[in-house]
Formats: structure tokens, C-alpha cells, sequence
């Protein structure tokens, strides 16, 4: 079951930029940001480029419901 502030989707693309890291999904016309240094974050880029590279959909936690910001990233 997900929680209020987790969706299930598929990653279209990710761009690494110096601060933080786009990703955008096919469910969505919106582009989510993944901070740089945050705990985890470089596992939590190579998931999402992974899943982009396989079309496995990933389960996305967000820092805030309907928020723009990536806490976490886990198979799903």
C-alpha cells in the first residue's frame, strides 16, 4: 500500500544539473528535482537511472504530498 506522499511510476528521462537532478515521468507533464547531498541521494539517482534505462516502474516518495521534491526512490 502507498503512503499519501508515494505514487507508482515510470521514469521518461533524468538531467543531471550541478545542484540537483530533473526527472521527469510518463505519467506526469511535470519535472520533479532530486537534490544533490542529501542522505542517499546517489543511490537514489542511480535507481532512477536505471528504471529509466529498463522502463521498470519505480515507487517515488516525495517530500511533501503533490510536492515537486524526491525524498526516496524503491523497486516497485
Amino acid at each position: 500500500m502507498l503512503k499519501p506522499n508515494e505514487r507508482r511510476l515510470t521514469v521518461a528521462g533524468v538531467r543531471v544539473r550541478e545542484t540537483h537532478a530533473e526527472v521527469m515521468f510518463y505519467e506526469t507533464a511535470r519535472i520533479y528535482r532530486l537534490p544533490h547531498g542529501d542522505a542517499g541521494s546517489a543511490r537514489t539517482l542511480q535507481l532512477l537511472q536505471q528504471a529509466a534505462s529498463s522502463g521498470t516502474p519505480v515507487v517515488v516518495q516525495f517530500v511533501e504530498p503533490n510536492g515537486a521534491v524526491i525524498a526516496s526512490v524503491r523497486e516497485g
